[in-house]
């Protein structure tokens, strides 16, 4: 007996399979940087530039607008941002 498969559930093994694929690969080195003989992980990298970010952003803010309300959800938003996109760009 002859089993019929719709287009949709042949994508969904193939994709399945691919997906299988890609989790299963790995890194081939650890996103690490050297510094004077010491490796620091990338992502310490990316906050320090996330908070440096925030506070250049912060001192533009705060030209235009004195006392911006929900500051501390606008910061945090910003760092997380930040921190991302660079993460994103640069690793």
């Amino acid at each position: 007996m002859q089993i019929v498969q719709s287009r949709i559930v042949k994508q969904l093994k193939k994709s399945g399979w691919l997906s299988l694929a890609v989790l299963l690969t790995g890194c081939s080195l650890p996103p690490a940087i050297p510094v004077i003989g010491a490796y620091y992980p990338g992502w310490l990298f990316c906050i320090i530039a996330g908070v440096i970010l925030t506070l250049i952003t912060r001192r533009v803010i705060l030209r235009k607008y004195p006392t911006p309300s929900y500051a501390g959800i606008i910061y945090t938003a910003l760092f997380a941002l930040y921190s991302m996109l660079f993460w994103l760009v640069f690793f």
